[in-house]
């Protein structure tokens, strides 16, 4: 099979990934095995926007890697978000994909983790009055 980030099965799965993450009670109603996990989801898509949640999913699946601006919103969102976001990927991908998607997902992370140890102080962090 081609590569994984243009065929008709990665497409199908960046969407329900997407859908997943964008959409208030998805994750609950997909993950139901796992409510512990749905949760904290819920919790961590509060705190990106819609378009970095499509650009950091869009970012598993492809070559691309998520602008400076939302790699800063999904590094605030903590370690523990982030891990849980792959797991939930892991959990809805083929088991030949599980590797691929673990080390995307780590990638993903300390490309975003690099941004931000870069970023000016002023961006990362509210000017006081």
């Amino acid at each position: 099979m081609g590569s994984f980030g243009k065929n008709i099965s990665s497409t199908l799965f960046l969407f329900i990934g997407i859908l997943m993450i964008i959409t208030p009670g998805f994750a609950i109603r997909t993950n139901e095995e796992n409510p512990e996990l749905s949760q904290h989801l819920e919790e961590c898509h509060t705190k990106v926007t819609k378009r970095c949640a499509i650009e950091i999913s869009d970012s598993i699946y492809t070559d691309n890697t998520p602008s400076e601006y939302c790699c800063q919103k999904h590094i605030t969102t903590g370690k523990a978000c982030h891990d849980d976001f792959i797991k939930l990927f892991i959990s809805k991908v083929p088991k030949e994909k599980v590797t691929f998607v673990a080390a995307k997902g780590d990638q993903i992370w300390n490309h975003c983790a690099a941004i931000e140890a870069l970023a000016p102080a002023a961006l990362t962090f509210p000017i006081l009055p």
